[in-house]
């Protein structure tokens, strides 16, 4: 019934194909059909063999029943994107499909349906952004890249947004050789050149990077920055001894669960008159940032359990890794950047609909 329904829609779609080229006095000549050919094509019925497809003397018909060159249809390779990005490695996306539509994909069919991803990655890296983000989460993840040959540790920086309206949106990302200062600020400067020119942003929570902060003293001059909280810590328990570093912890505890920056400030004093002498190289990480440690006390008591530190980047991140754990290594740069667009772009799909009503600017 399927092949039928097509068989007709591609005869219908051919007449009014040469009406509309014979009103625009096309030599009549290059209108005449000139037979059938054959093709097969996946759909999310099963797999259809022997379709007629009309053609004409000069060429050029085009049809709403598939796109040219593709031999399956379009929700068959958004099905095949689902089930790659749910973690499925591309050799084992075929025994997958098989079951569901009776025939094998192979490993090369997956390969070329997800390298389609790259125009629509393109164009998400260069569309104009709207200057809306009242917080703004930036960070790096480190994945495995095979290029010039060799594997290599390659960072991918993101950009992780809140807009006034309590939406959620992964906002760009960009490959990087490392977390330096060149690469920052061609990141960051393409947020602000497109759009992202910081008039509403309250805060930039970063991870402490020194490459980042002075690309943001280079872009985002006058806007506060927070320290993660959690990075910060890790620091910390690292200068003690493993018999200290329980009570310091949780001494330092006080420090940003306070309950104003006045309170946090005066328990930083208290922290600091304690451990100075057990081990002044702990006490010095954190007196160094003790201003962007405690940025998040001058915003909205409602957001401080959000943006005090970058766990809300770091559990997509987790994401990415669930997700891309299948590959070992990507095989090139191009098939990274595609990956990370379509697992972005899923993500971002789940939080259109779904505000963070403590953030929106009427709560």
């Amino acid at each position: 019934m399927v092949k039928e329904l097509m068989r007709l829609t591609l005869e219908e779609d051919l007449q009014l194909y040469t009406k509309a080229q014979y009103q625009e006095q096309v030599e009549r000549y290059k209108l005449y059909r000139n037979g059938y050919y054959q093709r097969t094509l996946v759909t999310q019925f099963g797999y259809i063999n022997d379709l007629e497809v009309p053609r004409l003397r000069s060429g050029g018909f085009k049809t709403r029943v598939f796109k040219r060159y593709h031999r399956y249809e379009a929700i068959v390779e958004d099905l095949i994107l689902d089930i790659v990005l749910a973690g499925v490695s591309t050799r084992k996306v075929g025994f997958a499909i098989a079951k569901l539509l009776d025939t094998k994909v192979s490993a090369g069919t997956v390969s070329n349906i997800t390298r389609r991803l790259a125009t629509k990655a393109r164009e998400y890296q260069k569309r104009e952004l709207l200057d809306e983000y009242q917080y703004l989460f930036l960070d790096g993840i480190t994945l495995k890249v095979r290029y010039n040959t060799k594997y290599h540790n390659r960072k991918v920086l993101v950009a992780y947004g809140i807009t006034m309206f309590g939406k959620r949106e992964l906002i760009a990302f960009r490959q990087a050789r490392s977390e330096s200062y060149e690469e920052w600020t061609a990141f960051v400067n393409d947020l602000y050149q497109r759009g992202l020119k910081g008039d509403n942003l309250k805060l930039v929570i970063t991870d402490g990077s020194k490459g980042l902060h002075a690309a943001l003293d280079m872009v985002y001059p006058l806007t506060p920055r927070q320290a993660c909280w959690v990075h910060k810590l890790r620091n910390v328990s690292s200068y003690f001894p493993k018999k200290h570093e329980d009570e310091c912890l949780e001494e330092l505890l006080g420090v940003y669960t306070a309950k104003n920056k006045p309170k946090a400030m005066s328990e930083f004093k208290e922290w600091r008159k304690h451990w100075i002498r057990h081990c002044s190289k702990a006490v010095e990480c954190v007196e160094k940032d003790i201003d962007n440690l405690l940025n998040f006390y001058d915003c909205p008591r409602k957001h401080w359990k959000k943006i005090y530190t970058t766990n809300v980047i770091e559990r997509q991140f987790k994401e990415v890794g669930r997700r891309t754990s299948a590959f070992s290594c990507f095989s090139n740069i191009a098939s990274c950047g595609r990956i990370i667009y379509a697992i972005f772009t899923h993500i971002n799909n789940n939080w259109k609909e779904r505000s963070l009503k403590d953030f929106t600017q009427f709560a």
